[in-house]
């Protein structure tokens, strides 16, 4: 089908290609010296210590969660409303996910009451997830951990999944660093994008080391350094993965780094021309219309009253060329999460994902493509009534 509005696109440009071709004129397509370079920068840019380029955000979130001890017998408190992979993650390390609520319709990060209720003796880490670029309340949630680390004697590591964030920021620090490790993800819909490819970052050495390792298979040396003669061989520390980023990606990642902050502010004011354009319907909302520090704008979601069926919605917007997504399922609903990890009181959680719908949003449309969608919306409300 050809779509006449995308959810999502990428701002590709001479830069990426030329970038790409250098790295392909130089025969050297595995981690090497721009991937030294993208870390660098992205360090600098959230003003975090390290920064260690991985496969994609998935290897990011497992690498934090085996950096931080956590293993069979212990519990991760998660929201539900994230996608699958931010719980898969849990799981690889042999670890209980223990699911949190999220604030409502008018929030959907998760609930800090509600995850004050759930933190227990076997909590060992809690990820947090901003969604959709919007900043979750980090000062109240590290009070949190912190209060509960010292009633139960024991550290509660907190890890950001950052993968809708890159550059939003609350009390002018960046999403990603509030934590003790931060995890990005590149995949082909986010606002940095490089095709696969994700980012861990941390202010610790201690941890630093330890994903380094085990990104390359837990060898002390990569063959990037005995190719330009610094080793000759190596030896295996640590259980590790082989979750190493490429050049290719790499040099993408350079140049999209550059674009990050422009694109940013293309879609906050793509945002703000939806919010005003469909400010009168009541049969919607639209959820961050107040937030705390600056976002990243990632997806721009809107909550369908009880009213609208939302299949007809998706499927008349679908008629209209508009391209639609769902963000997202809740994950303790999947199939394979309800037998095995059953979840309760996510009342909010499951009110926002039976009513979801995440509109256009990317730095390659116009206030047109806006006025288009909005217009598509309002026609498609009126046909998608409930009996």
């Amino acid at each position: 089908m050809k779509w006449k509005v995308l959810l999502s696109d990428i701002d590709l440009t001479s830069g990426e290609v030329k970038s790409v071709q250098r790295v392909l004129k130089s025969r050297w397509l595995s981690m090497g010296e721009l991937t030294a370079q993208f870390e660098e920068r992205f360090a600098r840019f959230l003003g975090v210590k390290h920064a260690l380029a991985v496969s994609n955000g998935t290897a990011a979130l497992h690498l934090a969660l085996s950096a931080s001890c956590v293993g069979p017998g212990d519990e991760v408190l998660v929201p539900s409303l994230t996608f699958v992979a931010t719980v898969n993650s849990i799981l690889y390390c042999g670890a209980r996910p223990v699911f949190v609520d999220i604030n409502g319709t008018e929030n959907l990060n998760l609930s800090v009451s509600d995850l004050e209720q759930k933190i227990s003796q076997k909590t060992k880490a809690v990820v947090v997830m901003h969604y959709g670029g919007f900043p979750a309340p980090m000062t109240k949630i590290k009070e949190t951990l912190h209060q509960a680390g010292s009633r139960f004697n024991r550290q509660i590591a907190l890890i950001e999944d950052a993968a809708h964030a890159p550059g939003a920021e609350i009390s002018g620090k960046k999403c990603g660093v509030w934590g003790d490790l931060g995890c990005f993800s590149f995949f082909s819909n986010k606002n940095l994008v490089t095709g696969e490819g994700g980012m861990v970052v941390t202010d610790s050495d201690q941890l630093a080391k330890k994903v380094n390792l085990m990104r390359s298979h837990g060898m002390t040396s990569l063959s990037w350094e005995r190719h330009k003669g610094h080793a000759h061989s190596y030896d295996v520390v640590e259980l590790g993965y082989n979750y190493r980023l490429t050049e290719i990606e790499a040099a993408l990642g350079i140049q999209q780094l550059g674009k990050l902050k422009k694109s940013n502010l293309k879609r906050k004011q793509l945002t703000n021309l939806y919010r005003k354009s469909l400010s009168d319907l009541s049969e919607i909302s639209v959820p961050f219309q107040k937030f705390e520090g600056q976002s990243s704008y990632h997806i721009f979601p809107i909550i369908l009253s009880q009213k609208i069926d939302r299949l007809d919605f998706i499927q008349s917007l679908k008629r209209k060329g508009i391209q639609t997504s769902v963000h997202y399922p809740p994950v303790h609903q999947f199939s394979y999460y309800q037998n095995r990890f059953p979840a309760a009181g996510l009342v909010q959680t499951e009110s926002v994902g039976q009513r979801e719908v995440t509109l256009p949003l990317h730095p390659l449309m116009s206030p047109v493509d806006v006025k288009l969608v909005c217009q598509a919306v309002k026609e498609a409300l009126g046909k998608s009534l409930k009996c």
